[in-house]
C-alpha cells in the first residue's frame, strides 16, 4: 500500500485503501488490482508488525469488531480524550458511536453526550454508564448548543467525534461545531457521509478548533486497546454477536442491511455453527 511517506503516518494513503479491502478515492480501483491479497482474502501475507496478539481474555468473535472499534479508539485518541475531557458523539447509536461511549468511558471522560436518530438505541447507550457520565438527545430535537450547555455548566465539549453512518447529513456536523469549546477539536469519522461543512471565516479564525479526519488506526494503538480492554479498564460486554455459517452470507448481508445498530455484532463463521 502506498503511503503518505512524508508524514510518517502509515495509516495514511494517497488513493485512501484502508487494508486493501475498501477504498475511498477512485485510484484506489487500480491499486486493489496490483494488491490483490487484501482484508477480504482466505489468506494475507502480513509484516509481523501488523499483527497484534490476543490474551485469553478476548475472544475471536469480539475481535471480528476491532476493525470499527479501534478505528474509534485511533479517532478518540487524536481527539487528545482522557481524565477530566468531555466528548460530543454525533452518529452515537451507530458502530463506530457505541465503541466511542465504550473508549470515552474506559479513558476516563467526565461527561459523554450522544446525538443519534434511533430512541430506542439512545436509550440502550445511556444505560451504559448508571452515574449520569453519558447522557443523550435525539438529532430531531435540535438545539443541540443549549443543551450541550446545560449538560456542562454552560462550556462547550473538549472535542467533537463525529461518526455519522450511511445516509448522514453533513448539516449537522457544521451545526454541532458551535458546540466545541474554543481551541477544541472536531474529529470526522464518517466516511459514508454526505455534503459539505459550511461556517463562516470568523467562526473558524476566533473558535480555533481543529477539525482532523481519521483513517483506521495503528498497531501501537490497536495494541493499547487490545491491553486496556483485557485489564477491563474498556468494557465491551454491550456486543450482541449475530451468528450466520458461510453458506448464509446472504442473509447476513442483508441483515446488516437492515442496520440493525452498533451494538450488534455480526459474524459470519467459515466453519458450522457450534463448532470451534
Amino acid at each position: 500500500m502506498a503511503n503518505t511517506l512524508t508524514t510518517g503516518n502509515k495509516k495514511l494513503c494517497h488513493n485512501s485503501c484502508l487494508r486493501s479491502y475498501i477504498t475511498l478515492n477512485p485510484g484506489g480501483k487500480e491499486q486493489h488490482k496490483r494488491y490483490p491479497l487484501g482484508a477480504l482474502s482466505e489468506c494475507i501475507l502480513s509484516p509481523d508488525t501488523n499483527i497484534a496478539v490476543l490474551p485469553s481474555s478476548i475472544d475471536i468473535n469480539t475481535a471480528c469488531r476491532f476493525g470499527y472499534i479501534g478505528t474509534s479508539f485511533g479517532g478518540l485518541k487524536k481527539a487528545d480524550i482522557g481524565p477530566g475531557k468531555t466528548l460530543l458523539i454525533n452518529g452515537v447509536t451507530g458502530t463506530l458511536g457505541y465503541a466511542a461511549v465504550a473508549i470515552g468511558l474506559g479513558l476516563g471522560c467526565t461527561k459523554i453526550l450522544g446525538v443519534g436518530r434511533n430512541k430506542e438505541r439512545l436509550a440502550q447507550i445511556q444505560s451504559l454508564c448508571k452515574n449520569g457520565r453519558v447522557a443523550v438527545r435525539s438529532s430531531e430535537d435540535g438545539d443541540f448548543a443549549d443543551w450541550v450547555r446545560d449538560e456542562i455548566n454552560g462550556l462547550g465539549v473538549d472535542a467533537l467525534y463525529d461518526c455519522l453512518g450511511a445516509g448522514g447529513d453533513a448539516e449537522s456536523t457544521s451545526q454541532l461545531l458551535e458546540c466545541v469549546k474554543a481551541g477544541g477539536k472536531m474529529i470526522l469519522a464518517g466516511g459514508a457521509t454526505e455534503g459539505k461543512i459550511e461556517f463562516t471565516y470568523r467562526t473558524a479564525m476566533v473558535r480555533d478548533v481543529a477539525i482532523l479526519g481519521t483513517v483506521w488506526f495503528d498497531s501501537a494503538e490497536i495494541d493499547e486497546m487490545i491491553d486496556l480492554i483485557d485489564a477491563g479498564v474498556i468494557d465491551l460486554s454491550f456486543l450482541q454477536h449475530k451468528f450466520f455459517s458461510l453458506s448464509d452470507v446472504n442473509k447476513a448481508l442483508e441483515f446488516v442491511g437492515s442496520r440493525p445498530g452498533g451494538a450488534v455484532n455480526v459474524v459470519v463463521q467459515p466453519h458450522k455453527l457450534g463448532e470451534t
